[in-house]
Order: structure tokens, then sequence, then C-alpha cells
């Protein structure tokens, strides 16, 4: 994961957030299943750039706080640039301090803090009485296929096969094999915030995902290491390029993600 850490990878990810709408729908789902009041003080875990603590500072007016836990510095740097805001902390490390939240929020990155069922007890324990931990997930994570939409590529499943074939696409370097965490499921999910002592409602969306957004995402070096292991990050955008030329760049499909507001009683 230290590709996290790379400043290229907080570049290209931003570069994603700029052009499409993926994550700007999923943090306003967020936002509005989490019930952020004024003057309420949240704590954004894998807080990224600071995409899902800037749609909650909207709605927490000035005597609203949020701290930003980005463990990985290349992300939480590019999040203090862009987001200067005097009522937002960041941090490296999650905080020690025990019910002193009232929203936890987690968006697009919760299946990171493995192993997450420790991870969901550790969170609710920083959260007051009454407070709400709230997280969102696609459901290709959860191993639940997504719903085709429209163009020759319904699936947008063309783009990493064209890619692959490319003369100069193979990878330079073996990729580094890593033991891989056991699946998760929805009901897994439920089970543990359960026993996290947390009464969980769970709510779902979907949003449209374009091959050329999918394109853009696969830029973002970290996702595409195991496919293109040892290529630089601006070789592989090219590549990444010259596949979707392709490609059939009008095929989108329709991506469902599934997300929890769990509360403290």
């Amino acid at each position: 994961m230290s590709r996290w850490n790379d400043p290229e990878t907080a570049t290209y990810y931003e570069a994603f957030c700029r052009s499409h709408s993926r994550y700007i729908h999923a943090n306003a789902e967020l936002i509005g299943h989490a019930r952020i009041a004024p003057g309420m003080r949240v704590l954004d875990v894998a807080a990224g750039t600071g995409r899902t603590a800037e749609a909650a500072l909207e709605l927490l007016g000035e005597d609203g706080r949020v701290v930003c836990v980005e463990p990985f510095a290349g992300m939480r740097a590019e999040g203090m640039r862009r987001l200067p805001d005097s009522r937002v902390q960041w941090s490296a490390t999650l905080p020690e301090t025990r019910e002193s939240f009232d929203r936890i929020l987690c968006g697009a990155a919760i299946w990171q803090l493995d192993p997450l069922r420790e991870s969901l007890g550790s969170l609710a324990r920083l959260l007051r009485p009454g407070g709400a931990l709230c997280f969102n997930i696609p459901a290709l994570y959860l191993l639940e296929p997504d719903q085709p939409g429209g163009g020759t590529d319904p699936l947008l499943l063309s783009l990493p096969a064209l890619l692959l074939d490319l003369p100069d696409c193979t990878p330079i370097h073996e990729p580094v094999e890593c033991e891989a965490p056991d699946p998760l499921r929805r009901s897994g999910i439920n089970t543990w915030l359960r026993a996290a002592g947390l009464r969980a409602r769970s709510w779902s969306f979907r949003v449209r995902f374009t091959q050329e957004a999918y394109a853009d995402w696969l830029k973002i070096p970290v996702l595409t290491d195991r496919m293109l292991a040892g290529l630089a990050p601006g070789v592989r955008a090219q590549s990444i390029d010259r596949a979707l030329a392709l490609a059939d760049r009008s095929s989108w499909k329709w991506e469902c993600w599934h997300g929890w507001t769990a509360w403290k009683a």
C-alpha cells in the first residue's frame, strides 16, 4: 500500500475527481445518510484528499469540526493543500480518546481497514452515545455484480484486456504477491456492526460509470500495480489512453453502492 504515499497517486486521484462525478455522488449520499448537523465533531477516516470532509463542512457551520485521518503522506499532503479550512485538523493516526465524535465517516475506503471486524469495534469506541458511523462500499467489493448499462461494452469489461494486449504493456516486473483479505459480504458487515454495539441501517444507490471514467480511474497508479507493475505512472496513463481509443467510449454501466449508518446507543 506504499503507493498511496506517492504524490503521483494523489495527482491522478484528484484528476479523476475533478473530471468525473463518481465520488461527488457517493459523498453526497454518505453525508445525507449521516444526518450531519451544525456544530458536530466529525472524524473522517481514510480521508484521502479531503473530498468527504469537504462535503461535510457545508453542513457543519462555523462551530463544527472535522478530524481527517489519512495515513498516507502523499494523499494527506494534497488534502491539506486543497482544504485549508480552520475547522479541519489532519492526522496520520486515529485519536486515542474515547467517545469524542458525533459522527465518523469513511467514504469509499472502509475495506482497507483490515481486519475490518476489529476496526469497526475501534471506531465504535470513538463515538459518543447517540453518534453514528457512516460508510459506503461499491457492490463489486462485496462480490455483487453491477448491472449492465449501455453501448457495446455495457459492463466495461473490454478496457483491461485491450490494455494488456498492447505490445509495450507487458509488466516489466512480476507483481508482488500479497495475501488477500477474506472477502466481504453485507451479512458479515451487519454481524460485525452488531458485535461492536451499533444499530445499523443499510441503504443503497447507483451511479452511471462511463468508459472514460473507468479509464481515468485506472490511471491512479496504485490501482494498476497488479496489471502493470514496473511501468511508470505516466507511461501507464499513456497506455490506458491508447487502449481507450480502441474501446467503445460511449459505453457505460450501472455501478451499485451499499452504505451503512450505524448508531451507538
